[in-house]
């Protein structure tokens, strides 16, 4: 079971090991917040949607 707090260190890990300036991340909102303005956070609404679409044809 993942909680909250893993997938904001996955994501904290993932998303933020090259940038310059993750030390000043010092909360998830900030975190958030500049995942958004990179774009980072848009990519995935798509493959879960791809992803469950996909899940309803297999077994609907």
């Amino acid at each position: 079971m993942t909680t909250a707090a893993d997938q904001m260190t996955r994501n904290y890990l993932n998303l933020c090991y090259n940038c310059q300036d993750a030390y000043l991340c010092e909360t998830e909102e900030q975190c958030l917040a500049c995942w958004s303005e990179q774009g980072l956070l848009d990519e995935a609404a798509p493959a879960e949607a791809e992803t469950s679409k996909l899940l309803n044809l297999y077994y609907a």
